[in-house]
């Protein structure tokens, strides 16, 4: 779905008036009212979100004009997400709380998080392919992924290099004013580097309660409108790390009686063991594939008590170990 929050448009009009210029005329010619900006509730076309900055850089002969915006923005465009982010543990299982709800924000953005060589790489790209040379958004939306963990530390943080698939827009210096690292340009990818280990820093805001509210949230956020089946492997989804997933507690946060859930999953030919296995081995694909956790953090991510349990498992899935199935999905760089 090509949408994106309002949000998106936060200090996007101040920063037009810091130019002289007016918001209306931008949002006019793609018929997006003025009440949508900044309201989360709503949304727009992320396709025309795109081609307005893209086309305010160039009339305002602004080419930092995305990164300016996200240093105004800073996180805050999230909702939701920017409180799920705060109270996570450590970095990296902020990260991946986002990338794994970015949807409810926007599913035409997608990140991935990655290890590779010792590293940690941030990996942006959007729903309008990669043939389409959009400088203003991949540099706003990198830039915010780096103050987002800036934001998690409450402190310095500095990512090893910042990797762009685009020409520089600008020179090195006003790159270097915003990421405080080198920055390559004509990359394969677009990636914000890190230290392996930043993704086990504290984030000083952790706070377990807000964060279970939160993704409690989202969760109901992503069930509406959707099957019970759908409903049901979200619900297994959300409860596995907490090692509480049974019939009768996700049967309590639907809303159900217990009998009446196995009663609706008989009738689909489906047994809710079997939809736990399922969801486990779904996981377990995406995590590895998209997230540098580690085999133990995945492991209890799916609920599993023993990582030996969870090896077992995976080897019945996919016919090869957790570390064999992540070099395979490896792409060659």
């Amino acid at each position: 779905m090509d949408s994106v929050r309002g949000t998106a448009f936060l200090q996007y009009g101040e920063l037009l008036a810091v130019r002289g210029a007016s918001m209306r005329e931008y949002l006019t010619p793609h018929h997006i009212d003025l009440g949508v900006v900044g309201n989360y509730e709503r949304t727009c076309s992320y396709k025309s979100l795109v081609h307005i900055f893209e086309g305010s850089a160039h009339a305002l002969h602004m080419p930092e004009f995305g990164m300016e915006l996200a240093s105004r923005q800073r996180t805050t465009l999230l909702g939701p997400l920017h409180y799920l982010a705060q109270s996570a543990p450590t970095v990296g299982d902020a990260l991946v709380a986002v990338i794994r709800y970015m949807h409810v924000y926007s599913q035409s953005i997608h990140f991935s998080l990655e290890r590779r060589h010792g590293q940690a790489l941030l990996c942006f790209k959007n729903a309008l392919g990669c043939n389409l040379v959009t400088p203003q958004i991949v540099e706003k939306s990198v830039l915010q992924g780096s103050l987002l963990i800036a934001e998690l530390l409450s402190g310095p943080f500095q990512p090893k290099t910042v990797l762009f698939r685009h020409l520089p827009q600008a020179s090195q210096a006003i790159y270097q004013s915003y990421f405080n690292c080198p920055v390559l340009f004509s990359q394969e990818h677009n990636v914000l580097v890190l230290h392996a280990e930043d993704l086990q820093r504290p984030c000083v805001q952790f706070d377990p309660v807000l964060h279970d509210i939160m993704r409690f949230y989202l969760e109901a956020n992503c069930s509406a409108n959707r099957s019970l089946h759908d409903q049901v492997a979200q619900k297994i989804q959300m409860l596995l790390p907490r090692q509480r997933c049974s019939l009768d507690q996700v049967a309590v946060t639907l809303g159900l009686n217990p009998r009446t859930l196995q009663r609706h999953l008989a009738e689909d030919g489906i047994e809710f063991e079997q939809l736990v296995d399922r969801t486990r081995r779904q996981q377990a694909r995406q995590l590895l594939t998209n997230t540098a956790l580690s085999v133990a953090q995945i492991a209890q991510e799916l609920g599993y008590r023993r990582t030996t349990s969870f090896c077992r498992a995976h080897l019945r899935w996919f016919a090869c170990t957790p570390l064999e199935h992540r070099l395979q999905q490896m792409p060659n760089r």
